[in-house]
């Protein structure tokens, strides 16, 4: 009986770019408008465009419209 059998000898990756079943496009959802402005509020914050004080003051707003879009989409 073989002892190595269950081992991966070789790996070969196919490289494929194309995605011909469109599974990317069934299974990615595009970011709502209030996840989109989070995204960029981070981001901004991140880069410096954006004081501590108003990413502070501006998140809370963006949070509560967030939770309306997930109570929207779930009723």
């Amino acid at each position: 009986m073989r002892k190595d059998r269950k081992k991966i000898k070789s790996a070969v990756t196919t490289g494929r770019e194309t995605d011909s079943a469109k599974w990317r496009d069934a299974t990615v959802k595009p970011l709502t408008y209030a996840q989109n402005r989070i995204k960029t509020l981070c981001e901004g914050f991140l880069k410096g465009d954006i004081t501590s004080e108003e990413f502070r003051i501006e998140l809370p707003s963006v949070l509560d419209s967030r939770d309306q879009e997930k109570r929207n989409m779930n009723a």
